[in-house]
């Protein structure tokens, strides 16, 4: 039973004294009795008792001693303050007297002050707030015996007990018992140790039981920091936990993902095992036993990351079960989307030492070279073994579908499903023809290998589709692999809902802010996973520099980079594409300059007909403003080789003189479009020496 009580209106006036002070009680009203307890349990803490319990027809009063601090308490409970009683008042060896007292919050705050209980007093079993619902704000005293007598006289003071079984009061002692071990061994643990960044150790199993564990070591951990290329190991770590935690279980069984060693092993030159094999059988046969345990088949999407060039994307093959397109909530058969492809002159795309097409100059990309190890995977494009691919193989964005924003939604079209295989990258541009091949040929195979008694059936650009969609892209050199995991991550906390090409719904499928601050969150993972599977001492990780500070992003002082700006006048579009070289062996790079170096380099057109903007030692010409087309250009120099990032693997600096040349060009849309996203986005907040900026919804 639960007395209905109005907090407010009881403490008007309320002053709190004594409650076995009854002088101003009406005779014949006043009693005390008193009862031998053995301990006072507000969980998870325990208090002794040194006096007897007395109730009396006022309230209750129990003193005891503080633990660890040999100090006395004393606690005046007022009936009216007790909105609930449960009670054992049987002995048996199963279970002791109890009685448990439900308070008002007011009395809750007023008993946690007076026992010097912390902010957080939360378990998980048995939680104690003040603030909190009706059963964290319960106080339990256990007693030696309980007489007859006293049976009746606290029946009769809280005309709301509730008697529980001796069966219920022995399952509360077993808790309480098994809670109070736990104290124990926590007790005995060692003080937490704050880990080094130098240290060579083993920080996470994961999962911790079971096969598969993959180890998490504090290298790993280290190329969280700022500026730093993800590793395959948190790669692989952050998509198991993915499907482990956040994939809907419906979806979890439907999905299988690779590690990041399976394109690469897939396409990694070997001695030839049969000489008769083709060259898709050759490849197949490398990771032939990847999938022993495991039909593909049997999946709607299989998820498969790639690192080409120090560069991460992804690759999600959909509904490779499927023979064609069905409609997406009844499977019924479709007519087969007539897709426009890619077409015109194909010219070479150099990336690095590798050789692919695409479909016109202007589409096409050049890469800084970067340090191999940088993602701890060896990519030596000469000898990679993959199928030959042809832009023709891939979907055109001109192509009409449901989820196109300039088409009028009917119910003519309903929404599809259909095998597809879809590339997410952050930096668009370069193909990806010869990866789709690769992974139709090793589908082919596969399925001869998992249906031999089924129909030969051969995956090929017109039933398994290839397309590149458009998604949010990366500004910077080093967010590749942040990128690709929160692809995976948002492909299934916002499903797409419709297959038909091509997809464009999903160029603003996250902010910035949300991919930015995903180093903080996966560190934080880290040690919390750390925290649950360290029972002996805790191992704190080294602080290390984020993006991010709680979830807000963080500018941090004196960068060692220097930048000049340009601004030119009209230029036609095939002077986008610059040499990967210039005649000191510098690489060049395209990025898009910051909103404050844009605004800088705007100040000083408007200062001068012919201003000049010096950064350092470096001094550019910066063309009067006019009515005519013009572009910004961010520069920075790095000696061909070096890392591409002004900070290594354990955030210190590395520039060690050389400087990276990027040439980040936009076309004035683009910059309009950006100045104005920034401007309107970004504010600066003042941080000790650091700034955050809060990016606003």
């Amino acid at each position: 039973m639960l007395l209905d009580v109005n907090e407010e209106a009881l403490y008007k006036d309320f002053v709190r004294g004594d409650v076995t002070d009854q002088a101003d009680t009406a005779q014949g009203e006043a009693f005390t009795t008193e009862l031998s307890c053995k301990c006072l349990r507000l969980f998870p803490y325990r208090f002794e008792v040194t006096e007897p319990v007395k109730f009396t027809s006022k309230g209750v009063r129990i003193a005891g001693i503080l633990p660890e601090k040999d100090t006395k308490f004393v606690l005046h409970i007022y009936k009216r303050e007790v909105i609930k009683v449960i009670a054992h008042f049987a002995s048996s060896e199963q279970a002791q007297p109890l009685i448990t007292l439900y308070m008002l919050k007011r009395c809750a705050q007023y008993v946690k002050t007076q026992l010097q209980l912390p902010d957080d007093a939360a378990n998980e079993q048995f939680p104690f707030k003040a603030n909190g619902s009706l059963h964290e704000r319960r106080l339990l005293l256990v007693f030696d015996s309980i007489n007859f007598s006293a049976r009746e006289t606290i029946k009769a003071m809280f005309n709301f007990v509730d008697e529980i079984s001796t069966s219920d009061a022995a399952e509360i002692f077993e808790r309480i018992a098994d809670l109070d071990r736990k104290e124990l061994e926590k007790s005995k643990q060692m003080p937490p140790r704050q880990l080094r960044p130098d240290e060579q150790i083993s920080l996470l199993m994961y999962p911790p039981k079971g096969t598969g564990g993959l180890c998490i070591r504090m290298e790993d951990y280290m190329c969280l920091t700022r500026e730093s290329y993800l590793n395959d190991i948190i790669i692989d770590f952050y998509l198991l936990w993915l499907r482990n935690t956040l994939i809907p279980e419906r979806l979890r069984d439907r999905t299988h993902i690779f590690s990041t060693f399976f394109y690469k092993r897939l396409t990694t030159l070997t001695r030839s095992m049969d000489v008769k094999l083709t060259p898709a059988q050759r490849r197949h046969a490398r990771v032939q036993k990847w999938t022993k345990l495991v039909d593909i088949f049997d999946k709607d999407f299989i998820i498969v990351p790639i690192n080409e060039q120090s560069h991460w994307f992804l690759a999600i093959i959909c509904f490779p079960c499927l023979k064609g397109p069905v409609t997406y909530d009844t499977n019924q058969p479709v007519e087969a989307q007539q897709l426009k492809r890619h077409r015109g002159k194909k010219v070479p795309m150099q990336i690095s030492n590798t050789t692919n097409t695409s479909q016109t100059k202007r589409d096409s990309v050049t890469l800084p070279t970067m340090p191999i190890d940088i993602c701890n995977i060896a990519d030596d494009e000469s000898e990679r073994d993959e199928a030959e691919g042809d832009e023709s193989d891939m979907a055109s964005e001109d192509s009409e579908s449901s989820n196109s924003p300039n088409r009028v939604t009917n119910d003519d079209v309903p929404a599809v499903k259909q095998p597809l295989i879809l590339i997410f990258d952050s930096l668009a541009g370069a193909s990806r023809s010869r990866v789709v091949a690769t992974l139709r040929d090793y589908l082919t195979c596969e399925y001869k290998v998992k249906k031999p008694d089924a129909q030969k059936h051969i995956f090929s650009k017109d039933n398994m589709p290839g397309h590149c969609v458009k998604v949010p892209q990366q500004n910077n050199f080093t967010d590749c692999g942040l990128y690709l995991l929160q692809y995976v991550q948002q492909f299934f906390k916002e499903p797409i809902k419709d297959y038909r090409l091509p997809i464009k719904q999903l160029t603003n499928w996250f902010d910035y802010l949300t991919v930015t601050k995903k180093r903080e969150d996966i560190a934080h993972l880290i040690q919390q996973l750390m925290d649950e599977s360290n029972s002996n001492q805790r191992l704190i990780l080294p602080v290390i520099e984020f993006p991010t500070l709680n979830g807000q992003l963080v500018e941090y002082p004196e960068e060692s980079e220097s930048a000049e700006f340009e601004e030119e006048e009209g230029h036609d579009d095939e002077d986008y594409v610059s040499d990967a070289l210039d005649d000191s062996g510098n690489t060049e790079m395209e990025v898009d300059p910051t909103y404050e170096e844009l605004q800088t380099a705007k100040a000083a057109t408007r200062s001068s007909t012919a201003a000049t903007v010096t950064t350092n030692t470096t001094t550019t010409s910066v063309l009067p403003e006019t009515t005519t087309a013009r572009r910004f250009m961010l520069k920075r120099r790095l000696q061909n080789g070096s890392a591409g990032s002004p900070s290594g693997a354990n955030g210190a600096d590395n520039n060690n003189g050389n400087q990276l040349e990027v040439q980040l060009i936009s076309s004035p849309k683009a910059i309009s479009s950006q100045s104005s996203m920034l401007k309107n986005r970004i504010a600066g907040i003042d941080v000790g020496s650091l700034k955050t900026r809060k990016i606003e919804p």
